[in-house]
């Protein structure tokens, strides 16, 4: 594990999403999606609704207090309730947040594929951007989630539309998948550190 990460064993995983059943299951949910599937693996708590606007669950494993992370401000506002959430579990501001990890979906990323980032813009993703502004840095740990469709017809609909289309069927197998790769290389990010997490899903 990092020395920075070991100084301070509280990680905050925050994934991406947007309140509400009809968001579900999108392309733009997949941050929600993995951070449940994370959950289930390790049987952590159910999530909890909490003042600030965000479904938390909490657990120790690895050696470290990991926070499971969902605002439910919608994905524009993703940035104003982390600082709320900040308050409550006394994050300081800082320059630098090696233990806050952002789960979300991306567009540069072939549908499938995963890859883990520091300090990286966003892309035009909405919810990072929020993110970004909200702390005045780009200085923290993303997994990537790739959406960018393979299948000729998805390429031409309009990015704002795609990321907020359902699954079909024949792509919930596919997508099943790429949660499972994600909850996966969370698990070896905290066991074994970020490089190591890092080495082995960015492909």
């Amino acid at each position: 594990m990092d020395k920075k990460t070991k100084k301070n064993n509280l990680i905050l995983i925050v994934g991406l999403g947007n309140p509400g059943a009809e968001y579900h299951f999108t392309r733009h949910n997949l941050g929600f999606l993995a951070v449940d599937e994370f959950a289930k693996r390790h049987e952590f708590p159910n999530f909890k609704m909490e003042p600030d606007g965000v479904l938390t669950a909490k657990k120790e494993i690895f050696g470290l207090a990991v926070v499971l992370a969902k605002p439910q401000m919608f994905m524009n506002n993703s940035g104003k309730a982390l600082v709320k959430l900040f308050s409550r579990l006394k994050i300081k501001k800082v320059k630098s947040y090696p233990n806050l990890w952002v789960v979300n979906d991306d567009l540069d990323i072939p549908q499938g594929k995963i890859k883990i980032a520091k300090n990286r813009g966003a892309a035009g993703h909405k919810g990072v951007q929020s993110i970004i502004d909200t702390l005045k840095t780009k200085n923290f740990i993303r997994f990537r989630i790739g959406i960018a469709p393979l299948a000729a017809n998805l390429k031409k609909i309009p990015a704002d539309k795609l990321v907020l289309k359902k699954f079909t069927l024949a792509e919930q197998t596919e997508f099943d998948k790429v949660i499972d790769l994600t909850a996966a290389a969370l698990d070896l990010a905290l066991a074994s550190g970020l490089a190591k997490s890092m080495t082995a899903f960015n492909q």
